[in-house]
C-alpha cells in the first residue's frame, strides 16, 4: 500500500498525536446513533477511517475526497460490503445524483471558499427527512486574536454565532452542540505546561503516559455555553 504525503491539509492516522485522532473521531462516534440503518455521505473523508466507522452501522456508506492518492488508499484499506469510496470535488456535488438519508461533513467546511453553494448543494441531496451533520474548529480557539486562519488549509474559520447564522440560512432547524476537552484532558493539559513532571524520563512520565492513551472519553459534546470550545457541531434539517 502506498503511504499517503503528511501534507497537513487532514488527518493521517499513521501521522497524529492521540489527542488529535480522537478529537476528529469523537463527531464520528457522535454521528453514530444517527446513521443506523441509513443512506450516508462523508464528504471529505480523507483517508476513510470515518467512513469505514459509520459503515458499521449504517446500511450504505461513501465515503468522498477530491484527492486521488487519499481515494485509492481508502479503497485499499477500508474494505467493508456497504462501503465505497468516490472521487469528487465538493464544488461538483450535484453530480452524484443520489439522494441520502445522512450526510457528513467533519473539518471540513473551513477550507471551502463558497460554504453558501456548498450547503445548498448538500440540501439537494438530502432526503426530505434527511439530517446534515457538520463540524468545524471555534476559530476562538483554532486562530485566538486572528481574523485570518492560522492553518493554511483554512479558507474561513467561525464563531459560534457565525457558524449557526450560516446553517440556518439553509436549514429550517439547526442544533449547534461544542466539543470540549473533559476535566481530565484539562487537569493534564495544565500539567503539561507547567512542566512539572519533565525531569522523569518518558516512560515514567504520568504526561507523557496519558496523552499517549487519550481517547474520545477524553472530550465531551456539549450543548450550552459552546462559545469557547474546540469545535462546533452542527445538526441540520431540511
Amino acid at each position: 500500500m502506498a503511504e499517503i504525503i503528511n501534507t497537513g491539509e487532514r488527518i493521517l492516522l499513521s501521522k497524529e498525536t492521540p489527542s488529535m485522532i480522537s478529537r476528529h473521531f469523537c463527531v464520528y462516534r457522535f454521528a453514530k446513533d444517527y446513521v443506523i440503518d441509513k443512506t450516508v455521505l462523508d464528504i471529505g473523508c480523507g483517508e476513510g477511517y470515518g467512513s469505514f466507522y459509520l459503515a458499521e452501522f449504517a446500511r450504505q456508506a461513501m465515503g468522498m475526497d477530491y484527492d486521488r492518492a487519499i481515494i485509492d488508499y481508502a479503497r485499499t484499506r477500508y474494505r467493508k460490503r456497504n462501503l465505497t469510496f468516490c472521487l469528487l470535488d465538493a464544488k461538483n456535488l450535484n453530480s452524484l445524483g443520489d439522494k441520502f438519508d445522512v450526510i457528513c461533513a467533519f473539518q471540513f467546511i473551513e477550507h471551502i471558499r463558497d460554504a453558501e453553494s456548498f450547503l445548498q448543494s448538500v440540501k439537494c441531496l438530502m432526503e426530505d427527512s434527511g439530517i446534515f451533520i457538520c463540524s468545524t474548529p471555534n476559530r476562538l480557539d483554532a486562530s485566538p486574536n486572528s481574523e485570518v486562519p492560522l492553518n493554511k488549509f483554512h479558507v474561513r474559520e467561525y464563531i459560534a454565532a457565525e457558524f449557526r447564522e450560516l446553517l440556518e440560512r439553509h436549514f429550517s432547524r439547526v442544533d449547534v452542540l461544542g466539543l470540549e476537552r473533559g476535566r481530565k484532558l484539562n487537569l493534564y493539559r495544565r500539567l503539561k505546561k507547567s512542566g512539572i513532571f519533565n525531569f522523569l524520563p518518558r516512560t515514567l512520565n504520568p504526561v507523557e503516559r496519558f496523552y499517549s492513551q487519550i481517547s474520545c472519553d477524553n472530550y465531551v459534546v456539549v450543548r450550552d455555553n459552546i462559545n469557547r470550545v474546540l469545535d462546533f457541531i452542527g445538526i441540520c434539517r431540511i
